[in-house]
């Protein structure tokens, strides 16, 4: 079988030995994102590029965002209220609630804040849906590709 033959020729033959070289001889370093450790302070987004061809523009990229609260809402968080005078009633508003200290980009206290806080979550479920799309899309991209190369 000639696809056997040329896996075994290629795995056996010491010339490619001497035409690979490792990450640590091209003075690479692969990003270890395995364990949450290692995405501390990681950025908000960043692209993940895949050479899948000999030459240098043979490559597939996909662009990965966090999906964290803080970059799914774009930094908003609890409005400080207004100074008021002392003594002095604004009909209508009421005192935000306590958040212990944590920002949050969802308020429910009233039928307005809760219509603008399910348009955000809408945007936030809409940003990971695309997020998820374009994974899928890459995914079938190295698959194409892997199945190209099949041999």
């Amino acid at each position: 079988d000639q696809a056997q033959y040329n896996q075994m020729h290629m795995l056996s033959n010491k010339s490619s030995a001497q035409n690979v070289k490792t990450a640590e001889e091209l003075g690479m370093q692969p990003a270890k994102i395995n364990t949450p450790a290692s995405l501390t302070g990681a950025q908000a987004s960043w692209t993940l590029r895949v050479q899948v061809g000999a030459n240098q523009d043979e490559a597939i990229a996909v662009n990965i965002f966090s999906t964290n609260v803080a970059n799914l809402f774009g930094g908003e968080g609890v409005q400080a209220a207004p100074a008021q005078e002392e003594g002095a009633q604004q009909e209508g508003v009421q005192p935000a609630p306590a958040q212990g200290g944590i920002s949050s980009p969802i308020n429910v206290t009233t039928a307005i804040d809760a219509n603008a806080s399910l348009t955000k979550i809408e945007d936030a479920i809409r940003m990971v849906t695309d997020q998820r799309a374009n994974l899928g899309a890459f995914q079938n991209r190295l698959e194409s590709v892997k199945a190209s190369t099949d041999y």
